[in-house]
C-alpha cells in the first residue's frame, strides 16, 4: 500500500507513541471512572464495553498510522535553534508575503566557478542555480551579481582562489566546497565541483564536507536572520560513488548542523529546509520529526 510506505505497521516509533497515547487515555478513562455509578454502567453490556473500547483502540492507531504516513513537515530543536523542514519553494517563499520576509537569506545551491552562464551545458535552465541567474539577468542585475561575486571579501580569501585560465567557458576562478556570496536577500554557496566537460558532481564524502564548510561560512554572515535552505543534492546532482536517497541527504543535512554546533538564537532567526513538492513523497517527516540523535 504506497498510502503506508513510509510508515510501515510493525514501526517501532509508531508503536511507542502509540502505546504512550494510550498509556494517556487510559489515565482519563481511569479519572472518569471515579465519577461513574453502577447505575451508569449497567446500562451498557460488558460486550458493548469492550467492542466500544476495542473500536477506539483501533480508530486512534489508523489515525495515527495514517498521519505518520501523510505527514508534510517536522520542526526541530537543534542547538537551541527552530529547524523546521516543510514543503515549499525557495523563490515563493521570498515572493509571497515579501513584507513578512524581510531580514530572511535563502540559499541557492551553484558549482564551485560561480558560474552565470545559463545554456543548459554550464548552468541548467531547469536547477535552482539556472532559476536564480535568469531571474537576476532579467532584473537587469548580472553584472552587479558578478561583480559581487568578484569583489566579496570573504568568497576571495587568497586560500580560496584557484584560477583555471585554461577553462573554455564560463568563470575562471573555482572556490573551495561550502563557499557563500551574499547578494541582496540570497545567498550563493558552492555546492558541485565540475569536470572537465562541465559536468557537477560531488561524493558523499565531499557532501558531508560541505555541509560542515557551509555552517562554518554562513555563520559569519548570517547575522541572526532566518535562513531558508534548499535539500541540496535532490535534483540533478551526480554523485560518484552512489546518489544517497532524498532521505539519506536531509538526516546528513540535519547532523551537520547538529555536529557543527551552527545555531540561530536571536529574535526570532530560525532554519527553515525548504522540500520541493516532488521530493515529498520520497521524505519520511514522520521520523525525522521522533529521531532524538538529530537534536
Amino acid at each position: 500500500m504506497k498510502a503506508f510506505s513510509k510508515v510501515e505497521f510493525y514501526d517501532r516509533v509508531l508503536w511507542k507513541n502509540y502505546l504512550a497515547v494510550i498509556g494517556i487515555v487510559g489515565t482519563i478513562v481511569t479519572l472518569i471512572s471515579f465519577f461513574v455509578t453502577a447505575e451508569d454502567i449497567d446500562r451498557f453490556s460488558a460486550k458493548q464495553l469492550a467492542a466500544f473500547l476495542v473500536a477506539g483502540l483501533v480508530l486512534i492507531f489508523s489515525v495515527m498510522w495514517y498521519s505518520a504516513n501523510h505527514r508534510k513537515h517536522a520542526v526541530k530543536m537543534i542547538n537551541n535553534t527552530i529547524v523546521r523542514i516543510a514543503e515549499g519553494d525557495i523563490f515563493e517563499l521570498m515572493e509571497r508575503n515579501p513584507d513578512k520576509r524581510i531580514g530572511e537569506l535563502s540559499v541557492i545551491g551553484a558549482n564551485d566557478f560561480y558560474d552565470t552562464l545559463v545554456d543548459d551545458r554550464i548552468v541548467a535552465r531547469k536547477t535552482l542555480h539556472g532559476q536564480y541567474i535568469e531571474r537576476i539577468r532579467k532584473a537587469g542585475k548580472l553584472k552587479q551579481l558578478e561583480n559581487t561575486i568578484e569583489q566579496d571579501a570573504l568568497l576571495n580569501k587568497p586560500e580560496h582562489r584557484q584560477c583555471v585560465p585554461g577553462r573554455q567557458a564560463g568563470r575562471k576562478v573555482r572556490y573551495p566546497l561550502g563557499s557563500v556570496v551574499e547578494f541582496e536577500n540570497y545567498v550563493l554557496t558552492a555546492f558541485t565541483k565540475f569536470d572537465e566537460d562541465n559536468k557537477a558532481y560531488l561524493s558523499a564524502e565531499e557532501y558531508v564536507g560541505f555541509w560542515m564548510q557551509f555552517w562554518k561560512n554562513i555563520d559569519e554572515i548570517y547575522a541572526g536572520r532566518t535562513l531558508n535552505i534548499p535539500l541540496m543534492g535532490a535534483g540533478i546532482t551526480r554523485f560518484r560513488d552512489g546518489k544517497p536517497s532524498k532521505q539519506e541527504l536531509l538526516e546528513v543535512m540535519l547532523w551537520t548542523l547538529k555536529i557543527s554546533g551552527f545555531h540561530n538564537t536571536y529574535s526570532d532567526g530560525k532554519v527553515n529546509i525548504v522540500i520541493y513538492r516532488s521530493d515529498v513523497k520520497d521524505i519520511d517527516f514522520y521520523h525525522i520529526q521522533h529521531n532524538l540523535s538529530l537534536e
